[in-house]
């Protein structure tokens, strides 16, 4: 097995398409296909499904493709060991929470001229799993809660993912001045349900979540919902409207800032794991290590 081959499949992989890969990588379209066959049978699985359309991985196949883009990504760390002007990207993909965009901030901050590329995304628990087991985002930062977290185990570790956790929190609630909550210094979940809550639209981990009961109501007894998927959408509302989320301690600086308070719920026995995932045995760049140091002070001062 020679490099040069995970490369060749590592493009068809992510094009869908062997004439389209042979075209961006200047090679014919029969070598390309036969340096594919070669590699099938010398590891004697089928990486593809061929069709009208082009290619798509099989099971083995995607289970391949997460082993060979850590061996890509690590060659071209290795490369760029010598070059003082290769591009630096720190790339993060993170459940939506605002002490994740406080790190970056201040990871900018130290950082700032160096030239280094930040490229944040958010995503649900679901999608920044899959985000770093495909190499899209070198880390991934992770809320979980004790009703996602043993099928979280099982997910990451079918792809060969490892989580760090760096911090224990619960559930609160987020309202704004025009909740009649506001003033409250804790609120009980019977009250809750007198008013919309405001979410992202659901994912299967989310799903899980449904099973929780806190104080002997169901997460499933909310009936009035409101959906939103925008961060900046969702703080709108809440400084707004009546409406309240569910949401961790670890971002309640952040939300002070806005005029949105942070507010216990009685006995809430939500147990959320922070932390952050990323491949295994894939060494991180040093930007990625700086910044989740960062996030983690921020984590524990925040929780202390």
């Amino acid at each position: 097995m020679q490099l040069q081959q995970l490369f060749y499949f590592a493009e068809v992989a992510e094009r869908g398409s062997i004439n389209k890969a042979a075209e961006a990588l200047f090679v014919s379209q029969p070598s390309l296909s036969k340096a594919i066959i070669n590699l099938e049978s010398e590891l004697n699985i089928r990486i593809f499904d061929r069709n009208n359309k082009g290619v798509s991985l099989t099971e083995d196949g995607k289970a391949l493709y997460q082993y060979v883009r850590t061996i890509l990504n690590q060659m071209e760390l290795i490369e760029g060991i010598s070059s003082a002007d290769a591009p630096k990207v720190l790339s993060v993909c993170s459940y939506p929470v605002l002490t994740v965009s406080r790190a970056l901030a201040e990871f900018y901050r130290r950082r700032q001229g160096t030239g280094i590329a930040l490229r944040l995304t958010e995503a649900r628990l679901g999608e920044v799993v899959d985000s770093v087991a495909n190499s899209a985002a070198e880390i991934g930062i992770v809320l979980v809660n004790n009703a996602q977290f043993k099928e979280f185990r099982h997910t990451i570790g079918y792809k060969n993912l490892e989580f760090n956790p760096i911090a224990q929190d619960t559930w609160y609630v987020n309202v704004g001045p025009k909740s009649p909550l506001y003033g409250q210094t804790e609120v009980t979940m019977e009250e809750l349900l007198d008013y919309p809550v405001i979410r992202r639209d659901d994912d299967y981990f989310s799903n899980l979540t449904f099973y929780l009961e806190i104080d002997g109501v169901k997460l499933t007894s909310f009936k009035k919902v409101v959906h939103a998927n925008d961060s900046a959408a969702i703080v709108n509302m809440i400084q707004a409207t009546d409406v309240f989320r569910f949401t961790p301690g670890v971002s309640r600086r952040d939300y002070d800032l806005r005029g949105i308070r942070t507010i216990p719920i009685r006995n809430c026995g939500v147990e959320i794991s922070i932390g952050w995932i990323r491949r295994k045995k894939e060494l991180l760049s040093p930007g990625a290590v700086e910044f989740i140091d960062i996030f983690t002070d921020l984590c524990q001062k925040a929780l202390d």
